[in-house]
């Protein structure tokens, strides 16, 4: 009786340190002397490495510091690069982990949509806007390895959602990638209202050296959106976008129309009247679901996690729209 509980307690704490405290997880220094965290540190990220060809690569989202008191303001948490492997994990790279796919976990500490290539001098300190170079720095360690993918997927969540777009360039060189935009997706309406609004003095602050696919456009142009990946010849696409995201602008029955064009254009996508219902995702209402419980939560039998499974195995329902 003693031996069957002590092989019940070794099995317990086994399954805890396989879940919870992966082997195969590195943290890994950016090489580039340019992939620098916001406070002059070398980035660093985390990949935990799966028994299979099958890539994710998920940018962690979290806000942006559009002026100098916004800066002044965030954690010091996000302008440093991560000590640990269990910064930010979200549900979705640990549900990528335990599926065996090869994961890219980047920390967000560049304070500046994962895009920037410039620096500004904030209290007499040089403040590194270097999200660009974090990125190209970590695409060129593995470039290979995406190219040789048999699935590689792309993700990101608000912040990180919107990277997807800045580095679209980056993206396409690849076959096929699945793109997943969480919460920062901009449907028609979302994306012509902002193209209404004049130049400000964040814009300056936040993309004062726009890469080159973005260089002559107005900046909503390069957040993730349909019109942004048709451009670039990407049609794998699962966006999630619920009504009461507080980033949503525009007729919201405007807004509707577009989410329900994008979702038939793709077959694929997910929103629902999210502040109807009270998700409460990481802001109200129903913002970021791929990095909390939403993921898990079911919605008429399937849950986001099913719905992505069934997009990228190709095979069940792959969307769920209903936002009224």
């Amino acid at each position: 009786m003693l031996g069957d509980k002590y092989l019940m307690i070794k099995f317990l704490f086994s399954f805890f340190f396989i879940f919870y405290f992966p082997l195969n997880a590195k943290l890994i220094e950016t090489k580039n002397p340019k992939a620098l965290c916001s406070n002059g540190e070398q980035a660093t990220f985390t990949y935990f490495e799966g028994n299979s060809k099958n890539w994710l690569i998920y940018f962690q989202g979290g806000g942006v510091a559009g002026n100098e008191d916004q800066y002044k303001s965030r954690n010091e948490g996000m302008k440093s690069p991560a000590v640990s492997s269990d910064r930010g994990k979200s549900h979705m790279v640990e549900d990528f982990i335990q599926n065996s796919f090869n994961v890219i976990f980047i920390p967000y500490c560049s304070n500046d949509l994962h895009q920037g290539t410039h620096t500004h001098l904030i209290d007499g300190k040089k403040v590194y806007f270097h999200g660009r170079f974090i990125v190209e720095d970590i695409f060129a360690q593995f470039d290979d390895k995406f190219e040789n993918a048999d699935k590689l997927v792309f993700a990101g969540s608000s912040a990180g959602s919107i990277a997807l777009g800045f580095n679209v360039d980056l993206i396409k060189k690849y076959k096929n990638p699945y793109i997943i935009p969480d919460s920062f997706w901009l449907d028609a309406e979302s994306l012509n209202e902002r193209l209404q609004w004049p130049e400000a003095p964040w814009v300056k602050f936040l993309f004062n050296d726009r890469v080159n696919e973005c260089k002559d456009a107005h900046w909503a142009n390069c957040f993730a959106s349909r019109p942004l990946f048709e451009r670039n010849g990407l049609k794998n696409i699962f966006f999630i976008w619920n009504i009461g995201d507080p980033y949503i602008r525009g007729d919201i029955n405007k807004v509707r129309k577009s989410i329900s064009e994008d979702s038939d254009l793709y077959n694929s996508g997910f929103s629902v009247n999210a502040e109807k219902m009270k998700l409460k995702g990481f802001e109200d209402w129903g913002h970021v679901m791929t990095a909390n419980d939403l993921y898990y939560k079911k919605f008429d039998g399937n849950s986001l996690q099913d719905l992505i499974w069934n997009w990228i195995n190709g095979s069940g329902p792959t969307k769920y729209i209903k936002n009224n």
